[in-house]
């Protein structure tokens, strides 16, 4: 297979994965709020868990910055990040911070009624800017790729 060929497969199945990552993220923040809200979180078990839950935001993001195929040559990685998949990484980020402003402003106004602590605020912010900047780069490409 050429590194043309290569490229097109890995922009392709990146377009298909980001979506499904972003979502299993979000749908796993449900295990963080009913496991450490119930508890001081001081426990080993909870120490694991979020630092998975960070690990896996710094590879999400890491992966969302660079576009990933990290063990691919030079030319295929150029392949994969070309001129409109960084318009589309910077559109996604632009996106992305936008989201996580206003779940910050949502958060502010749910702290007056409700208190909510620094870690559960850190957690949804970043949950939310994450998750939005993966959808929508996610589905920035798949329309580059139906375009043509």
């Amino acid at each position: 297979m050429t590194d043309t060929e290569t490229a097109d497969r890995l922009v392709r199945r990146r377009s298909r994965v980001m979506p499904v990552m972003a979502m299993v993220f979000v749908a796993q923040q449900a295990s963080y709020f009913s496991g450490t809200r119930m508890d001081d979180g001081s426990r080993l078990v909870n120490h694991v868990a979020i630092s998975a839950w960070l690990a896996w935001s710094i590879v999400l993001l890491v992966l969302l910055s660079t576009g990933g195929g990290w063990f691919r040559n030079a030319h295929v990685r150029a392949l994969t990040n070309d001129e409109s998949t960084r318009a589309n990484r910077a559109e996604a980020f632009w996106f992305g911070f936008l989201a996580t402003m206003m779940g910050a402003i949502v958060l502010y106004f749910i702290s007056l009624f409700e208190p909510v602590s620094g870690r559960e605020a850190i957690h949804v912010l970043m949950t939310i800017g994450i998750a939005t900047a993966l959808l929508r780069f996610a589905m920035l490409e798949k329309r580059a790729l139906s375009d043509g």
